[in-house]
């Protein structure tokens, strides 16, 4: 039997270079450490800009992503150009997972307007445009051939109106037909009860590493009583010296213990590496994929 944890990233990885020359040295740097399923780097603009430049209702000015308008559909997504880019320099290496950023961080980081059609950043009519918007994003992603698609909510851990966090996620989800992954950092204590019954989502994808007290948030009855597998975030996104192996291992054991390890669907950094210099990141990513390949015969 095989291992059936996979290895994967959360997104942006740091920026070597311009245009597809930033995308190429991500790509390669993941696939040359061994990540299954890999990103295109998040390298071209930050996780908000990036799709505030082409969602028509946005304004980016001066790197500021502002709502001026009602907020409308794409009709097309540079999103797509970048991951066949990246699909094509992974070729048959690793798999190649479209990353989105959800509603409620869209809005939660950008500046209102006062020509917005809204009442505040708790307007229900916001997130139900932004919403669909974003399901139309995650549409023209897989209908450029990507199906497995993960959404960014970071917001979910600092105070996110979760009842209409979670309206507007699933319907962003509820187009997808392939494996739906949601990614939130730092601390859980407010939000795993609200995040674990969203509807539409396959894999929670968790830091652990920098926020141990998840370990005890997390509830592995709720997962499997809601359908739900674990990312599981085991080397840091903050700290630059690279983990132990030995270290890495560790924390995979406690989450197997912890959860089940059919309940793991992947091991990953706890966040994006973009704000580490890039040996650190190489470093990571190829001590991550050793200690789980180190750990086959133990999880098999």
């Amino acid at each position: 039997m095989t291992i059936k944890i996979k290895t994967t990233v959360i997104g942006s990885h740091p920026v070597a270079g311009d245009g597809e020359e930033a995308i190429k040295a991500a790509v390669m740097d993941q696939i040359e450490a061994g990540i299954e399923i890999a990103s295109d780097g998040q390298t071209r603009k930050d996780m908000i800009a990036y799709f505030a430049d082409h969602i028509p209702g946005f304004r980016v000015e001066d790197g500021k992503s502002m709502i001026v308008g009602k907020i409308r559909p794409p009709e097309e997504t540079p999103l797509v150009k970048d991951l066949l880019y990246a699909k094509r320099l992974a070729g048959s290496r690793a798999d190649v997972k479209a990353i989105i950023t959800g509603p409620v961080t869209m809005v939660f980081f950008a500046e209102l307007a006062g020509t917005a059609p809204y009442k505040g950043f708790r307007d229900e009519a916001l997130y139900r445009d932004i919403s669909e918007a974003l399901a139309v994003e995650a549409e023209l992603v897989q209908k450029g051939g990507f199906q497995n698609i993960q959404i960014d909510e970071p917001s979910y851990s600092i105070g996110a109106p979760m009842n209409m966090a979670k309206m507007a996620l699933e319907k962003v989800a509820s187009g997808v037909k392939g494996t739906r992954a949601l990614h939130v950092c730092g601390n859980l204590k407010r939000s795993f009860a609200d995040i674990v019954k969203i509807d539409g989502i396959d894999v929670l994808s968790f830091a652990f590493k920098d926020s141990l007290s998840n370990f005890d948030t997390v509830d592995r009855k709720m997962l499997e009583d809601y359908g739900k597998r674990l990312g599981v975030g085991c080397v840091s996104s903050t700290e630059s010296a690279v983990e132990g192996e030995e270290d890495i291992k560790s924390a995979i054991r406690k989450a197997v213990e912890a959860f089940g390890q059919d309940n793991i669907a992947w091991i990953h950094p706890d966040c994006g590496l973009r704000s580490l210099e890039r040996d650190s990141a190489r470093g990571k990513l190829k001590a991550m994929v050793s200690a789980l390949r180190g750990m086959q015969c133990e999880l098999e």
